[in-house]
C-alpha cells in the first residue's frame, strides 16, 4: 500500500482537469444567473404586496368616507330615517376605526423596511460570492476549498442577518 496522499493517486490529464474546471465554472455562473432571477422574482412579489396594501388601504378609506357621507346627505334631504342614517354612518365609523386600528401606514413602512433589509442581505451575499469566485483559481484545489468556505460563511451571515432582523421585530 502506498503511504502517499490518496489524492495523489488520482491521475487526470490536463485536458480532463480543464474540462472539469470549465464545467464547474459554467455551473457556478448558471447558479449566479438563477439567483439573480430568483432575487428579481422576490423583489417583484414584495413590490406587488406593497402596492396591494396601499390600494386596499385607500379603498377602505374611501368606503369609510362614503359610508359616512351618504347617510348624512340622505338625512339632510329627509330620504331616510334617523335610525337608518345612524346605522349607515356607524358602519362608516367602524370602517375608518378599523383602518386606523390595523395601522396600514405602519404596516406599509414596515414592509418597506423588510424589503430593504432583505435586499441588502441578498445583494451582500451575491457580491461576496461573485468576489470569491473571481478570487478563486479553479486549477488550485486549495483556493477552491477556501472559496467554498467563504461562500458558506457568507450564506450563514446573510441568513443570520435576515433571521435576527425578523426575530428582533417579533419581540
Amino acid at each position: 500500500m502506498n503511504d502517499q496522499d490518496p489524492e495523489s493517486e488520482i491521475i487526470m490529464s490536463s485536458q480532463e482537469r480543464s474540462d472539469a474546471n470549465k464545467f464547474i465554472i459554467d455551473h457556478l455562473h448558471k447558479t449566479m444567473r438563477d439567483s439573480r432571477a430568483n432575487f428579481a422574482g422576490l423583489r417583484t412579489k414584495l413590490t406587488i404586496t406593497y402596492w396591494v396594501m396601499i390600494v386596499l388601504s385607500i379603498g377602505m378609506f374611501i368606503i369609510g368616507i362614503v359610508l359616512l357621507s351618504v347617510p348624512i346627505v340622505a338625512a339632510f334631504r329627509n330620504d331616510i330615517s334617523g335610525l337608518e342614517s345612524l346605522t349607515s354612518a356607524g358602519f362608516g365609523v367602524v370602517d375608518l376605526a378599523g383602518l386606523f386600528l390595523f395601522r396600514p401606514i405602519e404596516r406599509i413602512h414596515s414592509l418597506m423596511g423588510d424589503m430593504s433589509q432583505i435586499t441588502m442581505a441578498l445583494n451582500s451575499f451575491r457580491i461576496q460570492v461573485g468576489l470569491r469566485l473571481i478570487e478563486m483559481n479553479s486549477n488550485n484545489r486549495a483556493t477552491v476549498g477556501q472559496a467554498a468556505e467563504h461562500v458558506s460563511n457568507a450564506a450563514k451571515d446573510s441568513i443570520n442577518l435576515v433571521q435576527d432582523y425578523f426575530e428582533g421585530k417579533e419581540k
